[in-house]
This record gives structure tokens, C-alpha cells and sequence, in this order.
């Protein structure tokens, strides 16, 4: 382990206290990393792509700032799809904003101030390496790694790679970084969730629903794409599932069409015609109550299901 990498993290946490290192100290010989968020008796915590950082910067050799919060690490892009990257964020950050009333004010103790996006050239480049570099598996359209917030000097990260000239999913996952930062108190594991892998790998067992999923994801989806979201909109005359049903979104019920497009349907409806509701939800959520914000969503039950199908109806598209 180099210094380096612990100037990047800024403090390490061994069980649950926190260890630092003077430039003059002896760093340990033996050292049990955590794996994820969960940090046990003589552990410490340091993740992955902060002690892969070299071996990163050899693939990701390429760094671009957009903006003092907003960073690009890459393998290949050009100047237009750089440019076009960071017009694309400024602009999700500026509407997330306006959606929220945020006034650009984080929950307590988050201390992500700065977001990383790690782009690799292709699909073929992400599979190759992503798993290596940030123990994330490489099966997906890109990866939010919120870390532990609450550590001085934290940063967030996150992968994606190069699909028809762009950068996949990237207003999708940096979403989940405004909503972790200004809507969501705490880390991952500190959320409502019933998914155990990587790169968290929380403990389990999990809490019972409700959970966020449907809200997470969802929020993602609908800031991402507006009211322009047409596989999602092509699906809602179908009317598959009740707005009450979507609430208790999970890992163990996931399927893309259900968690992505019918939580983007579920999302949307409650910031553009529920938004009082909205505003009580996110009360106790940027508190960190999630207790609450379950007893809320139960008190709920069904009675927004009506409106909701009346709604599906004059959103949907042929």
C-alpha cells in the first residue's frame, strides 16, 4: 500500500475507528481490507479502485475536468464526445436540481464532493477490466460506486464505457449520485435495499420492504430522460403493474422492464402529480428515517392506484 492512495482517501477506517498515517509513521505490514461497505473487527477500509489507482491510470490514462465537482478519466474519447459528455452532465445537474429545490445543499455528512467518471473504449474493454480495477461485475450498463460518504476527502465514482459514440448510461448514473448526495442520507448499505453484491456486498440479512429500488432507479430513469422515455411510455397503456405494486420493487422481483421503464412510469408520476407526497418521502430520507419513509409508503397502500392508471393512460404512446 502507498501513501499515495491514502492521500486519496484522505483516512482509512480500521473497525470502527479511524487510522491514520503521518508521512513519518510506519505503515503496517499485514493488512485485512474490507470487503465492501462493511467494515469488521480489525479491518480496514480501502476500497478497490483507490488501491488499483495505478493500475487503473494505465488503461484510464486520459483526465478531463468539466467542472470542479465533475471529472472524466477515460481510455479513448474525442474531443466532441468529451465536450458532449460534460454538456451532458452540467445539464442533468442543473435540471436535478431544479426538479429538487435542492438549492445545491447536500444531506448531512456526505462528503462526496466530487464525482469521477471512468469510461472505457467498449463494452469488450469494460468487460476486460472493470472487475479487476473496481470489483464490480462487469454485466451491466455501468456501475454508481458511492463508497463511504461520510469519510473526509470521500469521492465518488463511477464506470461506464463507449456504445455508439457515447458514453452509455451516463446521465443515468450520475442521477444516482445527485440522488445519493442531496436526497439519500447515508451509503448504499445504510439504504433500503435487498441486494448483497458487489460493490458493496452489504450484510445481510437485509430489511423488509418497502425498499428505495423503486425510487432510485426510477429517479434516475426520469431525470435522465424527461418525458421522452418512449420504451417506457410504450408500455404504460398496459397497465402491468399498480403504482402500489411498484413501491415494493426489489432485487428479488427485478426484471428491466418492471425496475427501469415501469419505475421511471412511477417516478415521474409522483414528482409531476404527487409532488407534495414527494417532498414528505425525501423529509425522511435525507434525515437518514428510513423507518419513516416505510411507514409512509405503507400508509400510502393503494390509494394512488386509480390515479395512477388514469394518468398511464394520457402519458402512453402508440
Amino acid at each position: 500500500m502507498k501513501k499515495s492512495y491514502l492521500a486519496i482517501i484522505g483516512t482509512v477506517i480500521l473497525a470502527n475507528s479511524q487510522l491514520t498515517f503521518a508521512d513519518n509513521e510506519q505503515e503496517p505490514t499485514e493488512i485485512k481490507y474490507a470487503v465492501g461497505n462493511v467494515v469488521r473487527e480489525g479491518e480496514v477500509y480501502l476500497p478497490k479502485w483507490v488501491r488499483n489507482e495505478a493500475q487503473v491510470n494505465q488503461v484510464l490514462s486520459h483526465t478531463h475536468a468539466c467542472a470542479d465537482n465533475l471529472n472524466l478519466r477515460y481510455q479513448q474519447m474525442t474531443e466532441t464526445q468529451v465536450t458532449d459528455s460534460c454538456k451532458l452532465l452540467l445539464d442533468t445537474e442543473e435540471r436535478f436540481h431544479q426538479i429538487f429545490d435542492s438549492q445545491n445543499t447536500p444531506v448531512l455528512h456526505d462528503n462526496n464532493r466530487q464525482l469521477r467518471a471512468n469510461v472505457y473504449a467498449s463494452r469488450d474493454d469494460y468487460v476486460k477490466y472493470v472487475t479487476d480495477h473496481f470489483d464490480v461485475p462487469s454485466d451491466n450498463g455501468g456501475m454508481y460506486l458511492e463508497g463511504l460518504p461520510h469519510l473526509e476527502n470521500s469521492r465518488a465514482e463511477y464506470v461506464a464505457y463507449l456504445r455508439n459514440n457515447k458514453v452509455w448510461n451516463l446521465n443515468h448514473e450520475f442521477v444516482h449520485y445527485l440522488d445519493g448526495r442531496f436526497n439519500l442520507y447515508g451509503d448504499y448499505c445504510a439504504g433500503l435495499h435487498d441486494g448483497h453484491a458487489g460493490p458493496e456486498y452489504c450484510a445481510k440479512p437485509a430489511p423488509q420492504p418497502p425498499y428505495l429500488i423503486w425510487w432510485t432507479e426510477g429517479v434516475a430513469e426520469y431525470i435522465a430522460h424527461g418525458d421522452k422515455n418512449e420504451k417506457a411510455l410504450k408500455l404504460a397503456a398496459d397497465k402491468t403493474y399498480k403504482l402500489s405494486e411498484l413501491f415494493y420493487n426489489s432485487v428479488a422481483n427485478w426484471s428491466t422492464e418492471r425496475v427501469y421503464r415501469w419505475g421511471y412510469l412511477a417516478t415521474r408520476y409522483m414528482i409531476e402529480e404527487q409532488h407534495e407526497k414527494v417532498d414528505e418521502m425525501l423529509f425522511f430520507t435525507r434525515q437518514g428515517d428510513y423507518p419513516r419513509y416505510q411507514s409512509l409508503v405503507k400508509s400510502w397502500g393503494s390509494s394512488m392506484d386509480e390515479g395512477f392508471a388514469r394518468w398511464l393512460d394520457e402519458v402512453a404512446v402508440n
